[in-house]
């Protein structure tokens, strides 16, 4: 089906589904569910993606004070100042 047909196909259930209070809180409680599935299953992906840093970026912590002269020095630094 595509995404109209599974569309109207919803909205012709939730049309049935909206005159009984019974079944819509089954709905909301089974949507919850499928969409925290959903959420879940998405967290983890991201979870899993590796970012790819330079090794020496992740050696960095904290915050850092650079004078002008510093950041000028630097090429990056000074395109980043830049941004």
């Amino acid at each position: 089906m595509t995404a109209i047909q599974l569309n109207a196909a919803l909205f012709r259930e939730l049309n049935v589904i909206v005159t009984d209070e019974e079944l819509m809180g089954k709905t909301i409680k089974a949507l919850r569910r499928i969409t925290s599935k959903r959420r879940r299953v998405m967290s983890a992906r991201k979870s899993e993606e590796a970012i790819d840093l330079p090794a020496d970026f992740l050696d960095l912590r904290g915050c850092v004070s650079l004078t002008p002269d510093e950041i000028a020095s630097d090429d990056r630094l000074a395109y980043l100042h830049r941004k």
